[in-house]
């Protein structure tokens, strides 16, 4: 089991089995797209921004892979598949399979 947030704007969370659907997990509608942040700019709630910190350090993590991966094209698939054959290949290195849901 994990804590998951419940929909809607109360900050609540919920022990949910790893195995579920969204769905039948909660009963309770979820916001509008952006309707929480909205609500929270107007309080001036800033529980969900991340601080400028946070920010420059997810930076210098995401900038040496962005540059790893400049000179590389991403592997293509066909509509309606998965996913590429080499996603496959990766798992399967350590012997794991992708979960197809």
């Amino acid at each position: 089991k994990f804590g998951s947030k419940v929909p809607g704007t109360a900050m609540e969370l919920r022990d949910i089995a790893m195995d579920f659907q969204y769905g039948e997990a909660f009963t309770e509608s979820s916001p509008e797209a952006y309707e929480r942040l909205v609500l929270d700019v107007l309080i001036g709630d800033s529980t969900l921004f991340p601080h400028a910190d946070e920010v420059e350090q997810s930076w210098r993590v995401i900038d040496p892979m962005e540059q790893a991966w400049a000179g590389t094209t991403p592997e293509p698939y066909r509509a309606g598949e998965w996913g590429p054959r080499g996603a496959d290949e990766l798992l399967a290195r350590d012997g794991r399979t992708w979960r197809r849901a």
